[in-house]
């Protein structure tokens, strides 16, 4: 019974992570495509106040695990070891990257004047660092349940997060090239 209680919570880690992830990848595709400085204001403000929740999830996920891992499961599964070095991995992009770039915009969204935000605002928007940490994280979170469910050797394990990391680099490359293609030279707004 108890094995289930702590599968239950470390599964309620693995949604509230994913939860996240989410709403902060609705946030970036909306201040990407935000047509006023207002929209940027509060989609950057969405997605500080999200960053709340990776600790909590980070959280409901290692502490169960520790548990499963060391009633259950031990250390000689590859994919558990892997899957834990790929969510330290993203416990360090979320506040050392995310969090100190989508603070700026939305520190430089509460400066403008402008209803139509500034080209150094978009930019700041459109920092392929910010979008390519987000977009990894993202797909590592996926590999990570990939893992989970499918429980591959150590050499699986790896390719796999290689994978998410490329699908990742790949995914923000297609997302900042889409409204870069979209954008003329006589606005500053993007469509």
């Amino acid at each position: 019974m108890l094995y289930n209680v702590v599968l239950f919570l470390h599964i309620l880690g693995a949604v509230t992570i994913f939860m996240a992830i989410s709403i902060l990848a609705l946030s970036m595709i909306s201040m990407l495509h935000a047509k006023g400085t207002e929209d940027v204001k509060l989609w950057s403000g969405v997605a500080v106040k999200t960053d709340a929740l990776f600790p909590l999830s980070s959280l409901l996920i290692l502490l169960p695990a520790f548990y499963l891992v060391f009633s259950a499961w031990g250390w000689d599964h590859a994919w558990i070891n892997v899957s834990l070095v790929a969510l330290l991995g993203n416990s360090f992009l979320g506040p050392v990257i995310n969090l100190r770039r989508l603070k700026g915009i939305l520190a430089a969204a509460n400066i403008e004047t402008d209803a139509v935000p500034s080209v150094e605002l978009l930019n700041k928007v459109r920092d392929p660092v910010l979008w390519n940490s987000v977009s990894i994280m993202f797909m590592l979170v996926v590999g990570i349940l990939f893992l989970m469910a499918v429980k591959l050797t150590l050499w699986g394990s790896l390719i796999t997060m290689a994978i998410a990391v490329v699908a990742g680099l790949a995914l923000a490359h297609f997302m900042l090239a889409k409204t870069k293609a979209e954008t003329s030279s006589d606005t500053v707004s993007f469509r």
